[in-house]
């Protein structure tokens, strides 16, 4: 399995995954035009893709849905609900759309890739996590949410690859200039994992299975990389040698093998 962050944070969220027959996007928040200009050097080509998987309704998730699936022959696959509750300026756009309803905690498959959907904590109307997996590579995919329960925790350690939220400082959000109630929403269980939950999380399931941890959906206002680098990445890195990047806003990854 092979796979790409395109886009990690609220200005745009997109992730490519590749398997030996199946190619498929999860998460359509940046335009075509500057996904193809941020993979140009990567083999990717978004006209092969087979799917697009949607984890929730957000804008920063669906913003460009309609382009991708005028580009493409591509399935999407959303739960119900996300669907209703995509804004109409988006969902307008949206004519014969090829898509396939999804349940939380069930198993899908495209082509020789499996997909499992695990349920999240976050203000949208539905939001899921992922399971990938092809073969013996499992990859783990969880951002937007104020918590994971102890049994997503469990599932985590038995993963090659885990791309996981790490969205703000605490101090930083609250000395911030945003209101009460955003602040309040933020550190809830609906909201967004901070640096701190997230260092928690790497130190009950890091292991020698894990060969690479993205840090995703970095808070641009209330989070820095030096911030990741020295409260979350150096301590993990005090329990397992497993290297631990961040997922950037403004450009894509290097694509990983897992």
């Amino acid at each position: 399995m092979k796979f790409c962050t395109i886009a990690s944070g609220s200005k745009g969220n997109m992730l490519y995954i590749e398997t030996e027959n199946a190619k498929v996007l999860l998460d359509i928040g940046i335009s075509l035009r500057e996904a193809t200009k941020r993979v140009e050097d990567k083999d990717i080509n978004f006209n092969d893709i087979d799917a697009i998987i949607i984890s929730h309704e957000h804008s920063d998730h669906v913003r460009f849905l309609p382009t991708f699936v005028k580009r493409t022959n591509a399935i999407v696959y959303i739960n119900e609900a996300s669907f209703n509750n995509i804004s109409y300026s988006i969902k307008s756009k949206l004519d014969n759309i090829n898509v396939k309803f999804i349940e939380e905690n069930k198993k899908y498959k495209i082509k020789d890739l499996e997909i499992y959907t695990l349920k999240l904590s976050h203000d949208s109307i539905n939001n899921f996590g992922f399971i990938f997996v092809e073969g013996n590579s499992r990859l783990a995919y969880f951002t937007d949410t104020g918590f994971l329960p102890l049994k997503y925790v469990e599932i985590i350690k038995d993963v090659d690859a885990l791309i996981i939220e790490c969205n703000h400082d605490i101090t930083m959000l609250m000395e911030s200039s945003r209101p009460a109630d955003l602040k309040q929403r933020i550190l809830s269980q609906n909201g967004h994992m901070s640096n701190q939950i997230c260092l928690q999380i790497l130190l009950s399931v890091l292991n020698e299975r894990h060969k690479i941890v993205l840090l995703a959906h970095l808070s641009e206002d209330c989070n820095s990389y030096d911030l990741v680098e020295r409260d979350v990445i150096a301590e993990a890195k005090k329990i397992c040698n497993t290297p631990i990047e961040i997922a950037m806003q403004y450009e894509a990854s290097k694509i990983y093998e897992i």
